[in-house]
């Protein structure tokens, strides 16, 4: 008998993504609660502003984007899988928003607010991100193991004889062979 003994590997993507969605979760509610927690909107190609916190320009919208990013980072991080999935959904996001907020030239949607380097970080941290989720698993590892058992060392076929009845005298009950 053959058996089998997988191990998974360890992730490499697991930890990075935990502490940036960590960061960003950290962020986001600093933001909101010390930078910008107006939530005014000129959607969709308006100018929006909002005051800076930390160099980053921002707004009510752009802190919840923070803690929305954190948060789905930070909530997937535990499975290899997840972690891999949400970071490349809040990195395509992210770059997406940075692509948007350059070319709109201040803001992004007329919903967030960002000034350059707001826009250099949701672009970095997407890129990053991205580059996270392409990250494999290593020292994935398979041990065979071989066992003879008593069964297939002895080379002599049993033949089924007739089934004789069977008693349980525990239950006082006999059970008759059909």
């Amino acid at each position: 008998m053959t058996t089998r003994h997988r191990t998974k590997g360890t992730s490499l993507a697991k930890g990075p993504i935990g502490l940036i969605g960590l960061a960003l979760l950290a962020y986001g509610i600093t933001a909101l609660i010390f930078g910008g927690h107006g939530f005014a909107q000129h959607a969709p190609t308006g100018a929006v502003h909002g005051k800076t916190w930390l160099g980053l320009e921002v707004n009510g919208w752009t802190s919840l984007l923070f803690i929305a990013g954190g948060l789905l980072l930070l909530f997937g991080a535990p499975m290899h899988w997840a972690a891999k999935s949400m970071s490349l959904i809040v990195g395509i996001s992210l770059v997406a928003l940075c692509l948007i907020a350059l070319a709109n030239g201040h803001g992004a949607l007329g919903v967030f607010a960002a000034n350059g380097l707001t826009e250099l970080v949701w672009g970095a941290a997407g890129v990053l991100l991205i580059l996270l989720s392409l990250l494999p698993r290593v020292g994935r590892k398979t041990k065979h193991g071989y066992e003879r058992s008593e069964a297939t060392s002895n080379p002599q076929v049993v033949e089924p004889g007739p089934r004789a009845a069977a008693s349980d005298e525990r239950y006082g009950t006999t059970v008759q062979p059909h």
